[in-house]
C-alpha cells in the first residue's frame, strides 16, 4: 500500500466516516463490520508502539547537531582568530559541517513527528484499516 496526498480537500473528513487521532493530522476510516471501541483499541495499540520508536531517532540527532554544532563553532572562532593561510582554505568547510550539524540539530523534531506519523499510518494499515492525513492551513 501507498500513501497519496490530495491537496484539494476543503474540509475535514467527515466525523460519522473517520474517527480522528487526537493531536495528529490522521483520520481512520471507519469500516463496517469495526465497532468503533475496536479501531480505538487499535488506534491506541499503535500509539504505543510508534511513541517509543520516534523518541529513539530524535534524541540521537539533537545530540549528534549538537555536539559537531557547538565543536564546529568553537572551530571556526579558532580559525577566524589564529588566522594564516591555512586557515583561510579551512573556513569554508568548517562553515559548512557547523551549519549542517545545526540542522541535523534543529530538524530532528520535525523528523521524529513525521516518522511517528508515518509508523502509524504503517501500523493501522497492517491491521486493515485506511488512514488519511488532513492538514488544515491557516486561511487568511
Amino acid at each position: 500500500m501507498s500513501s497519496c496526498a490530495v491537496n484539494t480537500v476543503g474540509s475535514a473528513p467527515e466525523e460519522n466516516k473517520f474517527v480522528h487521532i487526537d493531536e495528529t493530522p490522521a483520520y481512520v476510516l471507519i469500516e463496517t463490520g469495526k465497532s468503533l471501541e475496536l479501531i480505538n483499541d487499535h488506534i491506541y495499540i499503535c500509539l504505543a508502539e510508534v511513541e517509543g520508536k520516534a523518541r529513539s531517532i530524535k534524541t540521537p540527532m539533537k545530540v549528534v547537531g549538537g555536539i559537531y554544532g557547538v565543536a564546529g563553532l568553537v572551530a571556526l572562532i579558532d580559525l577566524a582568530t589564529t588566522g594564516g593561510v591555512i586557515s583561510s582554505l579551512l573556513i569554508p568547510g568548517m562553515a559548512v559541517f557547523t551549519a549542517a550539524a545545526w540542522v541535523t540539530y534543529a530538524s530532528a523534531d520535525a523528523v521524529s513527528e513525521l516518522g511517528e506519523y508515518k509508523n502509524l499510518e504503517t501500523c493501522l494499515e497492517g491491521k486493515g484499516y485506511s488512514v488519511v492525513f488532513f492538514l488544515e492551513e491557516n486561511k487568511r
